[in-house]
């Protein structure tokens, strides 16, 4: 799905962008996975773990145009891609149809600013236009700011998961199952 690109005011005054990325934007969301990934230990990967090609990202952000049940929405401040989110199905099963996945990254200079609430604001109304009745996520337990934000937004924690994260060093990061009921 196609999110038309919008104006938004980031607690700051200053004035940014949230639309869908198209193939030509597969270099900048290639640079933010990889700077995004190495600023904190609450995304899913570690920067060398993305493997991406920049034709094998193209093929992506073209095929999420065109999907009817999955979303991402970036956000550019001054031109450039300072954050992204997006949601896709649980599974393609009929019975799983209801439900979402969400995912959000920021870059850290941009973290405070409002563009989290902003994406999630874009996200749910996407979300809903696609029929989707509850988003899900797994988040990290040490991620304050973000159980915040979901919080703030009504996702509720239902459950956990122990050692869902193992990091290189050999420790582990704990995760809450949290899910936004769009009904």
């Amino acid at each position: 799905m196609e999110f038309k690109q919008v104006e938004v005011v980031l607690k700051d005054g200053t004035p940014c962008y949230l639309r869908s990325p198209g193939p030509n934007d597969g270099a900048s969301v290639l640079r933010l996975l990889k700077k995004v990934s190495g600023e904190t230990n609450y995304l899913s990967r570690y920067p060398d773990e993305i493997k991406i090609s920049l034709f094998q990202e193209k093929q992506f952000l073209h095929s999420l145009l065109q999907s009817q049940k999955d979303l991402m929405i970036c956000t550019y401040v001054r031109g450039r891609l300072v954050a992204n989110a997006g949601i896709n199905p649980v599974a393609e099963h009929e019975r799983y149809a209801h439900r979402a996945n969400f995912g959000i990254s920021i870059l850290r200079s941009h973290w405070g600013l409002g563009i989290g609430s902003n994406l999630l604001s874009a996200i749910t109304e996407g979300a809903r236009a696609m029929n989707y009745e509850q988003l899900e996520l797994e988040v990290i337990q040490s991620n304050e700011r973000g159980i915040a934000l979901y919080k703030k937004w009504g996702f509720e924690i239902y459950g956990a998961r122990r050692h869902g994260f193992k990091y290189r060093d050999g420790s582990y990061g704990d995760e809450y199952l949290m899910m936004l009921s769009l009904k």
